[in-house]
């Protein structure tokens, strides 16, 4: 459920991406979960592979080009979901680093807010223990 719900907010995130940045195109809001699915696994693979070849730079630029990365693979899977045939397009890199910028923020703030935090060293489903202090 948690992994479907993350896929739900990279989808809305994508949506007022296609909203607000000039250059990205959105289309039905199924493509965009299906662009999102595409989006994961390339940011799972390519953009992991990527961010660990550049490690050095990234860390010196303190992970600016991280970002440049990001925007990379998301004009990518623009790319890839047009040659799918989906709706969803990325004009250019600076469209895809901006349509980045702001689906990963929307997506991180949907999940910040509706999404659970697990306790530390806890499997995250146990009731939380409360302390009680006797005077």
């Amino acid at each position: 459920m948690h992994t479907l719900l993350r896929f739900l907010f990279s989808a809305l995130g994508l949506l007022v991406a296609a909203a607000f940045v000039p250059g990205v195109h959105g289309g039905p809001f199924l493509e965009l979960i299906v662009v999102a699915v595409i989006l994961g696994a390339l940011n799972a693979t390519l953009g992991l592979l990527l961010k660990f070849i550049a490690f050095l730079p990234n860390f010196c630029t303190f992970g600016c080009l991280g970002l440049l990365i990001n925007g990379l693979v998301f004009w990518l899977a623009g790319s890839l979901s047009s040659a799918l045939g989906l709706h969803f397009r990325v004009s250019g890199f600076w469209a895809g680093f901006w349509g980045a910028l702001v689906s990963s923020a929307v997506a991180g703030i949907l999940g910040w807010i509706f999404l659970p935090k697990k306790d530390k060293g806890g499997r995250g489903d146990e009731p939380r223990k409360v302390k009680v202090i006797n005077p």
